[in-house]
């Protein structure tokens, strides 16, 4: 199956690639007042759910443009956000990604996330590791939070959504070496497991956003927790990814501001 889902996400991020840079106002549309979609997202979309039926007729598909029910009524199911970093597409920052998670019995058992500017792949399966085009990957060694650079997103802010993640990234942004933002939480979770980034965290994300990365991130050697702490289900919420060393630490500051 691995071979199969990295050759079709390398398919939808080609995609992706030939309208890059070359869209225009026809081509993008609002599902609300502050998210945007393209014809590429559900280009995209509609492509994968038919490619990977086809790989695997007996998977069902939950994607980002489309209405398939509650995610606890698939068995076997992919998870996919055909164009994470829609906003990054549209205005030409090339940080975007396709990522196809596949689940079963509410459990990730394998996760491709591709980048189409840079073309580089980012895969793992459950019980075998994490790997970048090849090479085994590992989370970095950083044990003190002063030291770390973290990454983060404002999902929420843009949704309106409250609590949202600006009074946390206001106190941490004091407590870290840097702090970094891509735009695309799959590509986030990737930096993680690469040991690029120490820590990742956000706030209201939803399952196609974290299917493919966190277990990515797991297979690596990473940790992923609620901002409570408790183990994440890959459901809807907010969470924070990292290399471990640096966890506790983080969730400290982070539960100042949780909402009993």
């Amino acid at each position: 199956m691995l071979e199969n889902v990295i050759d079709i996400a390398r398919e939808a991020g080609a995609i992706a690639r030939q309208h890059f840079g070359r869209l225009d106002e026809r081509d993008i549309s609002r599902k609300s007042a502050t998210d945007l979609v393209t014809r590429v997202d559900k280009e995209i979309e509609g492509f994968l759910r038919k490619r990977l039926a086809a790989a695997v007729p007996d998977a069902t598909f939950f994607g980002e443009e489309g209405d398939y029910g509650a995610l606890s009524e698939h068995a076997r199911v992919f998870v996919v956000d055909p164009l994470d970093g829609t906003t990054s597409f549209i205005h030409g920052h090339p940080f975007y990604s396709v990522s196809v998670g596949y689940r079963e019995n509410g459990s990730s058992q394998l996760g491709v996330v591709y980048l189409p500017y840079f073309d580089q792949v980012y895969w793992a399966v459950r019980g075998r590791g994490a790997f970048h085009d090849g090479k085994r990957l590992a989370v970095s060694r950083t044990d003190v939070l002063g030291d770390a650079l973290v990454a983060t997103g404002f999902a929420c802010v843009r949704s309106r959504l409250k609590p949202d993640n600006v009074p946390l990234f206001s106190e941490v942004i004091y407590q870290v070496r840097g702090v970094r933002r891509c735009g695309s939480a799959a590509i986030d979770l990737c930096y993680v497991a690469s040991g690029i980034y120490d820590l990742f965290w956000e706030f209201n994300l939803q399952p196609w956003d974290i299917a493919a990365g966190m277990l990515i991130v797991e297979e690596a050697g990473g940790c992923v927790t609620d901002l409570d702490g408790t183990p994440h289900q890959g459901t809807r919420g907010s969470f924070v990814a990292s290399n471990g060393r640096v966890h506790d630490a983080f969730l400290a500051i982070a539960s100042h501001h949780i909402t009993p």
